[in-house]
């Protein structure tokens, strides 16, 4: 009864915010004043701390976190939680997994407010976070782990002691997929009698009997290992999440279709030139205008102090529901790989390569490229010199935030660097262009999977 009663109270207490968005199915016009004339100009005092998230041309940077921020990520978390419980009455019994990131060096307070939440269930704001004691299976106390295949032994030990789970929520698919894949090499020590058995034979989908939902992230490089899931997990709904950063929200799930959170922040599309798909500066218009079939690029203010912050992302208007638009991930603008949500640059690369040249020698042809199984990347280095070391690529790569984050979770294996010969001429013979017209990205971003997979091949 303990879990049915935190569950009813997380369910009522969803309700104030899902009617608000309920109206805005109307009017998302009139939601948006409503969301800007909510908003008060933030100050200096009113910054509870800071969280860290990959720059767009650097490593880390930190975002200043308010109390008014956080309500405003908890009115797009709020109505997704109301329509899960609507769809799933079955998950008012089971308990949630949400994802606890193990701690990292990076969350330390270098000086000043301290940086970055301590766990993740933080963000649902005090009244959830209490009921997570009731809900969550895995003790908030896993968070201060630092090692980690202890932060995971200790995460599986309690998530498949509990058979109650009826919700997991995490980012990324492949995080789930590689706690299964350790379990599953580990099951004398995660587990005992029929689930350790069930484990060995890889029976997953019979682990957690009321588990009715897998929240994650399925779009763009996260298709694959989605459907991954669906299959391994085939009586249980795999749902896609919504477009959220460490910024503010995008779109969130609603009944199986990601809407605009028009209830959340101030959001502003700008058109996509049909040439460069970059977005066109100038060009921003709010929800209620938005055209099925058309591309946007995405900028947000919000309740800690951002104007128009352009995240960088392209979105497609693939219809609506109401007037509020229905959006759906395409890429990262400026060339950005995101593939386990580790977010690399090409601005950010071409520092790394820089230093790498500084410390061992100018290179002829050098090129971060993503490996096409989708487990990490090479560093092609063509040069007469020393190739770079292993070690110091990686910790180069690793001041990027996100970097360091998917190599802690093991979702990322460590870079490959690679000395080829002819760097730029079995480059240009990949891509079908000539030599001397050719422009070398410090990053490759996959635009096609032909030319990607005769990268593979030829280096």
């Amino acid at each position: 009864m303990r879990i049915f009663f935190a569950n009813l109270l997380w369910f009522l207490s969803t309700l104030h915010d899902t009617f608000r968005f309920i109206l805005a199915l109307r009017n998302p016009a009139k939601a948006q004043a409503a969301v800007a004339r909510r908003r008060k100009p933030t100050r200096e005092s009113d910054i509870l701390l800071y969280e860290p998230t990959s720059g767009s041309t650097g490593g880390t940077k930190w975002i200043p976190y308010t109390a008014q921020l956080r309500r405003e990520f908890m009115r797009a978390v709020n109505p997704w939680m109301a329509s899960l419980y609507l769809r799933h009455p079955g998950l008012l019994l089971g308990t949630h997994y949400w994802s606890i990131s193990p701690y990292t060096e990076v969350r330390r307070p270098p000086d000043g407010k301290r940086c970055g939440f301590a766990e993740d269930r933080e963000y649902l704001g005090p009244i959830r976070c209490r009921l997570t004691r009731a809900l969550f299976p895995v003790p908030a106390s896993v968070a201060e782990i630092r090692d980690p295949d202890q932060h995971t032994r200790q995460t599986l030990t309690a998530l498949l002691a509990s058979r109650r789970l009826g919700l997991i929520s995490i980012w990324h698919p492949s995080a789930l997929l590689r706690l299964l894949e350790f379990a599953t090499l580990h099951a004398e020590e995660v587990a005992t009698g029929k689930q350790a058995r069930r484990l060995k034979e890889r029976r997953y989908d019979e682990l957690w009997p009321r588990l009715r939902v897998i929240s994650c992230w399925d779009a763009a490089f996260a298709h694959a290992d989605a459907d991954r899931l669906r299959r391994l997990f085939p009586k249980v709904e795999v749902e896609g999440k919504g477009l959220l950063a460490t910024e503010g929200v995008v779109t969130f799930p609603w009944f199986g279709r990601r809407v605009a959170a028009v209830t959340s922040h101030t959001l502003i599309f700008e058109r996509v030139d049909a040439v460069t798909d970059e977005p066109i500066a100038g060009t921003g218009i709010g929800p209620e205008c938005l055209n099925a079939g058309e591309r946007y690029g995405v900028a947000l203010t919000t309740g800690n102090g951002f104007t128009d912050y352009r995240l960088g992302d392209v979105v497609a208007c693939v219809g609506h529901v109401g007037r509020v638009p229905q959006l759906e991930f395409l890429y990262r603008s400026g060339g950005t790989v995101d593939l386990h949500g580790e977010k690399l640059h090409p601005a950010f690369v071409a520092e790394v390569l820089e230093d790498l040249s500084a410390e061992y020698g100018e290179f002829r042809f050098a090129v971060l490229c993503p490996r096409y199984d989708r487990r990490g990347y090479r560093l092609l280095w063509d040069a007469e010199g020393t190739v770079p070391n292993l070690e110091t690529v990686e910790a180069k790569l690793k001041n990027n935030y996100y970097y360091a984050y998917a190599r802690d979770l093991g979702q990322l294996d460590p870079v490959m660097v690679v000395s080829v010969h002819r760097g730029l001429a079995t480059w240009c013979e990949a891509l079908g262009i000539s030599e001397s017209s050719a422009k070398i990205p410090p990053l490759y971003s996959p635009v096609s999977e032909v030319i990607w997979r005769n990268l593979e091949e030829l280096f």
